[in-house]
């Protein structure tokens, strides 16, 4: 049995060298075997050395493309797909390094939802949350956590919050200071971070293709994922001091977010206003207006606020120790 999967396999490679197809990079490197920087059929041919026992020279990460932990024969077949252009590999966690202070951007694969004050959101919704459409958005990046203020000083050399601590969360920060944060991100990584836009920050909170319908990112029961007016007190801390807590401190959602309901509200990059019940593909809001949306509630305000269809807005120029930032980035910046 295992010669006859084998053979199929050389017969795959040898159909795949006729067609002669161009070298392809794959995100993240998965699938360079040979640790070349490329993705082709050198690769499955190392892959393939390797498994027969005449090779052990690997990179053993990008070896095992299923990411199952395990190389095997079903490593060669899903690389000879994607290869052959049968087969595209979703995208990973990336995770950045600036000044010493890292940070994890979580892919949030593209889809469609339904954006608005969905069923889940009961009687808590508000017309600004009606009527619900349809969006569709293509893949990007989503910070794991909300900026925190290590990384807001090794970007910009101040630390602008009110309550300081180097993992919780940045906060008093405007949208403009925000955009001033990401364009100094932006010069020392060569990449082009950015705020979500609302839709994004909708989508990746709902839990985006993984979604499990909760009211709250991650849950219906808000304590186990947010911080919030309900938990936060110096009982919780151990203190007699009360304000923002530690990132990633609850539990994450269906990506692996933490923090998008409570501990700090979140800029997004757009404009505010009504929402259409047409159906939308990527929509980046009005080209104007007077307020910049806010999402997903805070530390001190109660569990309305924190909900995934929240949405709020006030001047760019406002600044709060309630209000911080998370990052995203386009898939193709990666």
């Amino acid at each position: 049995m295992k010669n006859h999967c084998f053979n199929h396999i050389w017969r795959l490679l040898l159909a795949l060298a006729l067609v002669a197809l161009p070298l392809q990079a794959a995100a993240g490197l998965r699938g360079d075997v040979n640790g070349d920087g490329e993705v082709n059929i050198t690769d499955a041919t190392k892959l393939i050395a390797n498994l027969l026992g005449g090779d052990n020279l690997i990179d053993q990460y990008n070896a095992d493309v299923n990411r199952d932990g395990e190389i095997n024969i079903t490593d060669a077949t899903t690389l000879i797909a994607y290869i052959l252009g049968n087969l595209d590999f979703p995208p990973e966690e990336e995770e950045f390094n600036v000044g010493g202070v890292s940070f994890v951007m979580i892919p949030v694969e593209g889809g469609t939802f339904t954006m608005g004050a969905t069923n889940e959101q009961g009687t808590d919704a508000n017309d600004r949350e009606r009527p619900v459409h349809q969006v569709t958005l293509s893949t990007f990046y989503i910070a794991q956590t909300e900026v925190t203020q290590e990384l807001w000083i090794a970007v910009m050399g101040d630390n602008p919050s009110y309550f300081r601590d180097s993992t919780l969360p940045v906060e008093t920060v405007s949208w403009d200071d925000c955009q001033q944060f990401i364009a100094a991100l932006n010069d020392l990584t060569g990449r082009t971070f950015r705020l979500p836009t609302e839709a994004e920050w909708e989508f990746a909170a709902r839990g985006g293709i993984k979604s499990e319908g909760y009211k709250y990112a991650g849950s219906d029961m808000l304590d186990a994922v947010g911080w919030y007016s309900g938990n936060d007190s110096w009982m919780m801390r151990g203190t007699d001091y009360y304000g923002t807590h530690y990132v990633a401190t609850r539990n994450p959602n269906e990506l692996g977010l933490n923090d998008m309901s409570g501990n700090v509200h979140e800029w997004c990059q757009d404009w505010f206003a009504g929402y259409s019940i047409e159906a939308q593909t990527n929509p980046t809001g009005p080209s104007s207006g007077t307020g910049r949306v806010y999402r997903g509630g805070c530390w001190y305000f109660d569990q309305w606020f924190c909900r995934v269809s929240f949405r709020n807005s006030v001047a760019p120029s406002y600044r709060s120790y309630g209000i911080g930032m998370r990052l995203a980035l386009d898939a193709q910046d990666i």
